[in-house]
């Protein structure tokens, strides 16, 4: 049995597979570098809330550090909720926004570009890019 085995894969071999490595297969599109940068500020916003009695008004507060060129503002922020805005210098005109709680007469966040307003807590949502 092993011989017909060895037989069959010597006379048809599997095709081959292209070896590339990771980065070359994949790469991040703008739009997803800035919801991975936003959710990383919802999770530290999250652990300062649970040691503040109020949520950061920086990213400084936040130990987060976005990819170079991404520039992320935290638009508002207290003890009920906060708001946050991510651009990439790729998408000039054009952002991703979060939030999470609520603010007393503060509209949830929009983007920069298509005027979107953000409706689901804790998930980015972004402007069409390019």
């Amino acid at each position: 049995m092993r011989v017909l085995v060895v037989m069959v894969l010597l006379l048809f071999p599997w095709p081959a597979v292209a070896q590339t490595p990771a980065s070359a297969a994949w790469r991040a599109t703008p739009a997803s570098l800035l919801k991975t940068t936003l959710r990383a500020v919802a999770a530290g916003q999250a652990r300062y809330r649970a040691e503040h009695p109020t949520y950061a008004s920086s990213t400084a507060q936040l130990n987060v550090r976005p990819e170079d060129g991404i520039r992320v503002e935290i638009l508002t922020a207290s003890s009920e909720g906060w708001q946050a805005k991510a651009v990439h210098p790729a998408q000039p005109g054009r952002s991703c926004v979060i939030f999470a709680g609520q603010l007393d007469h503060a509209e949830f966040p929009r983007t920069d570009g298509d005027r979107e307003m953000a409706g689901e807590e804790g998930v980015p949502l972004c402007d069409r890019m390019r």
